[in-house]
């Protein structure tokens, strides 16, 4: 079995982050969104780019939402995983994104983040993150 890394603390606000990383995207709450990330954090997507620091992110934003066309859409973050080294962390979760528009809800894309995490003044928070889609 494997060894359980970290404080229940620090497990605990982890896994927030990851539900708080979905919630605000896809409830257009950007900045708390861009505040997912460490301020030379980076967003990696195959599909919208490299992403590196907040101004960056903020940038992404703003393209990502013309995307939804009007809609919305939904990330859902399962089978989350993560190793924790002192103030540093490993991360792995599953991605289903699902597209809502004009009263249908399509599921749009199926993969995952590979994930890099530190710990700064208390608080947990992306530095790296990878999105990929399974083809």
């Amino acid at each position: 079995m494997p060894k359980i890394t970290g404080t229940p603390e620090d497990r605990e606000q982890i896994r927030e982050l990851y539900a708080r990383y979905a919630i605000t995207i896809d409830n257009e709450r950007f900045e708390d969104w861009v505040q997912c990330f460490t301020p030379d954090g980076i967003f990696d997507s195959p599909v919208y780019g490299q992403f590196p620091g907040h101004a960056k992110l903020r940038e992404f934003t703003q393209g990502y939402q013309r995307s939804w066309e009007g809609g919305k859409v939904r990330h859902m973050m399962v089978n989350v995983s993560f190793d924790i080294d002192g103030d540093t962390a490993t991360g792995f979760c599953n991605l289903i994104y699902f597209s809502l528009k004009g009263g249908k809800t399509e599921l749009t894309a199926v993969g995952g983040y590979n994930d890099k995490l530190r710990k700064e003044n208390g608080e947990w928070r992306f530095t790296y993150r990878r999105v990929h889609i399974d083809q």
